[in-house]
Protein backbone atom coordinates (compact mmCIF):
# COMPACT_ATOMS: atom_id res chain seq x y z
CA UNK A 1 0.00 0.00 0.00
CA UNK A 2 1.29 3.18 -0.95
CA UNK A 3 2.07 6.28 1.76
CA UNK A 4 -0.70 9.42 1.75
CA UNK A 5 -0.40 12.45 3.56
CA UNK A 6 -3.67 14.48 3.96
CA UNK A 7 -4.58 18.10 5.43
CA UNK A 8 -8.07 19.30 6.18
CA UNK A 9 -9.01 22.93 5.10
CA UNK A 10 -12.38 23.06 7.36
CA UNK A 11 -13.05 25.95 8.69
CA UNK A 12 -10.71 27.95 7.40
CA UNK A 13 -10.86 31.31 5.24
CA UNK A 14 -9.71 30.80 1.34
CA UNK A 15 -6.86 33.01 2.23
CA UNK A 16 -5.58 30.85 5.40
CA UNK A 17 -6.63 27.40 3.17
CA UNK A 18 -4.13 28.49 0.36
CA UNK A 19 -1.76 29.49 3.17
CA UNK A 20 -1.92 26.18 4.79
CA UNK A 21 -1.85 24.29 1.51
CA UNK A 22 1.68 25.90 0.94
CA UNK A 23 3.10 25.26 3.90
CA UNK A 24 1.84 21.80 3.92
CA UNK A 25 3.04 20.94 -0.02
CA UNK A 26 6.22 22.61 0.98
CA UNK A 27 7.14 20.79 3.93
CA UNK A 28 5.75 17.26 2.06
CA UNK A 29 8.43 18.85 -0.85
CA UNK A 30 11.07 19.96 1.52
CA UNK A 31 11.02 16.24 3.46
CA UNK A 32 11.58 14.24 0.17
CA UNK A 33 7.79 13.21 -0.29
CA UNK A 34 6.34 12.38 -4.01
CA UNK A 35 3.78 10.37 -2.97
CA UNK A 36 -0.11 11.26 -3.15
CA UNK A 37 -1.72 14.11 -1.46
CA UNK A 38 -4.93 14.31 -0.50
CA UNK A 39 -6.34 17.54 0.27
CA UNK A 40 -9.46 17.74 2.01
CA UNK A 41 -11.63 20.89 1.64
CA UNK A 42 -15.01 20.01 1.57
CA UNK A 43 -17.70 20.88 -1.05
CA UNK A 44 -19.45 23.86 0.42
CA UNK A 45 -22.85 23.97 2.51
CA UNK A 46 -25.39 23.98 -0.83
CA UNK A 47 -23.26 20.61 -1.98
CA UNK A 48 -22.93 22.45 -5.34
CA UNK A 49 -19.00 23.34 -4.70
CA UNK A 50 -17.38 25.21 -1.61
CA UNK A 51 -15.23 28.60 -2.37
CA UNK A 52 -12.18 27.26 -0.63
CA UNK A 53 -12.54 23.77 -3.21
CA UNK A 54 -12.96 26.14 -6.58
CA UNK A 55 -10.50 28.82 -4.89
CA UNK A 56 -7.68 25.82 -4.59
CA UNK A 57 -8.26 24.46 -7.52
CA UNK A 58 -8.16 27.53 -9.47
CA UNK A 59 -5.06 28.07 -7.89
CA UNK A 60 -3.93 24.71 -8.60
CA UNK A 61 -4.42 25.50 -12.49
CA UNK A 62 -2.73 28.66 -11.86
CA UNK A 63 0.57 26.83 -11.07
CA UNK A 64 0.33 23.73 -13.40
CA UNK A 65 4.00 23.92 -14.59
CA UNK A 66 4.77 22.93 -11.09
CA UNK A 67 1.47 21.31 -9.81
CA UNK A 68 1.17 19.14 -13.21
CA UNK A 69 -2.24 17.35 -13.15
CA UNK A 70 -4.08 17.08 -10.24
CA UNK A 71 -7.56 14.98 -9.82
CA UNK A 72 -10.65 16.30 -8.55
CA UNK A 73 -12.21 14.13 -6.05
CA UNK A 74 -15.32 14.29 -8.23
CA UNK A 75 -14.40 11.16 -10.39
CA UNK A 76 -13.89 9.38 -6.87
CA UNK A 77 -17.21 10.05 -5.92
CA UNK A 78 -15.63 12.81 -3.23
CA UNK A 79 -16.35 16.04 -4.29
CA UNK A 80 -14.70 17.28 -1.17
CA UNK A 81 -10.98 16.18 -1.95
CA UNK A 82 -8.64 17.19 -4.49
CA UNK A 83 -5.28 14.54 -4.47
CA UNK A 84 -1.96 15.58 -6.61
CA UNK A 85 1.93 14.57 -6.51
CA UNK A 86 4.21 16.85 -5.32
CA UNK A 87 6.60 17.92 -7.42
CA UNK A 88 8.86 20.86 -6.30
CA UNK A 89 8.21 23.74 -3.69
CA UNK A 90 6.19 26.92 -4.10
CA UNK A 91 7.07 30.40 -3.03
CA UNK A 92 5.57 30.85 0.71
CA UNK A 93 2.49 33.15 0.70
CA UNK A 94 2.98 36.38 3.09
CA UNK A 95 0.54 36.23 6.34
CA UNK A 96 -1.72 38.93 6.43
CA UNK A 97 -1.85 38.71 2.76
CA UNK A 98 -4.93 41.19 2.75
CA UNK A 99 -7.07 40.26 -0.20
CA UNK A 100 -7.44 36.88 -1.79
CA UNK A 101 -4.00 36.39 -3.32
CA UNK A 102 -4.33 39.02 -6.72
CA UNK A 103 -1.84 37.19 -8.34
CA UNK A 104 -4.52 34.09 -8.89
CA UNK A 105 -6.33 35.72 -11.37
CA UNK A 106 -3.15 37.18 -12.63
CA UNK A 107 -3.72 40.75 -11.45
CA UNK A 108 -0.68 42.38 -9.63
CA UNK A 109 -1.86 44.11 -6.31
CA UNK A 110 -2.63 47.92 -6.68
CA UNK A 111 -0.18 50.98 -5.10
CA UNK A 112 -1.34 52.39 -2.56
CA UNK A 113 1.25 54.73 -2.59
CA UNK A 114 0.01 58.54 -4.97
CA UNK A 115 1.52 58.83 -8.08
CA UNK A 116 4.46 60.81 -8.12
CA UNK A 117 3.93 63.97 -9.10
CA UNK A 118 5.99 65.66 -12.13
CA UNK A 119 7.06 69.04 -12.63
CA UNK A 120 5.83 71.11 -15.55
CA UNK A 121 8.14 74.30 -16.49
Amino acid sequence: MSENRSIDLHNCTVDEAIREFVRFYNCCVRAGYRGRLEIIHGYGSSGSGGVIRDELRRYLTAHEEIFGEFLAGESLRNPGVTILFPRETLAAMPLGSGTSYPHMQGKRPKSTKPAPKTKTR
